[in-house]
């Protein structure tokens, strides 16, 4: 039985294979497509050809977050994966939209999303069969997600494991994006937040057309930009902080630690926040507030590890 510290350096190293069937998946059909989901994603989506993809965010009217995507363009369909179990209020979203447009939205079922990560990951894909490969840029490390028929999924991780793969768990995942500076949906950000906020400035588009919360989202971005940002934070060694603790800058309210993890690489332990601007400067340092916590926070530029 592989330990954590094994998991990590093979995601730091080697490949390791990640079973991620917890993932929303959803399914885009029509003529309309394409032309619809460019209308409510902060992504630009209406160029994409088969065998692409991009990530971006489902935002609503007042330009805050309803849940991250990942859309992989088929021949004749799109394959998104939104956050784990927002598939149903997502497509109930785009549902409500669908006036006379030629589109439909439903569950993907029969999908199961598997995922190599390391630098020895592009060495282990496979070739051929029914597998969709999009590369992902969501882990810390080259990554590519395999779209698989959820009946194959078992034999494919099999030969996967063969061909050098090693199976990694959440552990070892949860650290090595940390430590790359990679906010995750449900955790280090939500329906609170604007999509500057999460640092991901990658996955809007200033360019594009209108799409629903595109005012808010821009005048945003021209005007000055938001007063929340992310950022990395490292703590004293020893100490023990969970997810959820509050952070102070000179004893008020800085934001909170979302993701708390013990980095191997650093010896301590790291995390995430989205902080005020005010506290968010490289180098502040920020109280906890928690009775059973002492010691201070030093704030950090991401990545945290290069």
């Amino acid at each position: 039985m592989t330990t954590f510290a094994e998991e990590y350096r093979t995601l730091r190293e080697g490949c390791g294979l990640a079973d991620r069937s917890s993932a929303g998946l959803l399914e885009l059909t029509g003529k309309d497509r394409q032309r619809f989901l460019n209308a409510y994603v902060t992504c630009e989506v209406k160029d994409l050809t088969a065998g692409q993809s991009i990530y971006g965010f489902f935002t609503n009217p007042q330009g805050r977050i309803l849940s991250d995507v990942a859309v992989l363009a088929l021949e004749d369909r799109f394959w998104l994966e939104v956050g784990p179990g927002q598939e149903e209020a997502i497509a109930s979203h785009l549902q409500k939209y669908i006036l006379a447009d030629r589109v439909e939205v439903r569950p993907l079922a029969g999908v199961r999303l598997l995922t190599l990560i390391g630098p020895r990951a592009e060495e282990v894909l496979p070739h051929g069969g029914d597998v969709k490969i999009q590369p992902d840029g969501r882990f810390g490390a080259p990554a590519w997600t395999l779209w698989t028929p959820a009946a194959e999924a078992e034999s494919l991780a099999e030969r996967l494991i063969e061909n050098g793969a090693r199976p990694v768990g959440t552990e070892a995942l949860e650290v090595l994006r940390t430590e790359a500076g990679i906010p995750r949906f449900g955790q280090d950000f939500g329906p609170d937040n604007f999509p500057q906020e999460t640092g991901e400035e990658g996955a809007v588009s200033y360019t594009k057309g209108c799409y629903l919360g595109q005012e808010v989202v821009a005048r945003i971005h021209y005007r000055g930009g938001v007063q929340k940002t992310l950022r990395g934070l490292v703590f004293e060694p020893g100490t023990a902080p969970g997810p959820g603790v509050q952070l102070l800058y000179e004893g008020r309210q800085a934001g909170v630690a979302t993701t708390v993890v013990q980095s191997i690489t650093l010896g301590r332990p790291v995390g995430l926040g989205i902080l005020h601007k005010r506290a968010a400067e490289p180098g502040t340092r920020l109280q906890m507030e928690a009775i059973e916590q002492v010691g201070e926070v030093e704030v950090r530029e991401l990545p945290l590890v290069p």
